[in-house]
């Protein structure tokens, strides 16, 4: 990290770290996912368009997710509901584990989406809420990187 972040409140470097590490847990996921697709093929004896639709899944309710997100957080708050997102994606991924068929594994990697997608966007306005102005794009900017560290 760089000055501006040494210069950062406690509250900002908490919601810094809170955002950072919940985008860098979905990027684990996404990234581990894909070493997982061989695995499922041979388990559910499903073809490669059938592993191909358990991403497209999670990614096109994550779009849904951040409208979610955004009406969670002005209801509840963005703390709270960025802890509700969370744990939504964390309690999906944890139930993946013990799908029993492909039907299931479709519907929990769609709840996980939904999680992911949510906690994107909250994370990202709490930060905007949170975050001194000139120290913003730099925090933002960061927590995109999680990504890569995921």
């Amino acid at each position: 990290m760089s000055n501006w972040y040494s210069e950062c409140s406690p509250l900002e470097k908490r919601t810094f770290w809170a955002s950072f590490g919940g985008w860098a847990l979905d990027a684990l996921d996404v990234q581990m996912f894909g070493l997982a697709i061989p695995a499922l093929i041979a388990a559910f004896g499903i073809s490669k368009a059938d592993a191909g639709l358990l991403g497209s899944v999670t990614l096109f309710f994550g779009a849904f997710g951040g409208w979610l997100g955004g009406a969670l957080g002005d209801r509840f708050g963005r703390v709270k509901a960025l802890q509700i997102t969370v744990l939504t994606f964390a309690l999906a991924t944890f139930a993946c584990a013990f799908a029993m068929s492909y039907t299931q594994l479709v519907v929990l990697k769609a709840i996980q989406g939904l999680g992911f997608g949510a906690e994107w966007a909250v994370g990202a306005v709490l930060m905007a809420e949170i975050i001194r102005p000139e120290h913003r794009g730099k925090a933002l900017g960061s927590v995109q990187s999680a990504w890569a560290i995921g």
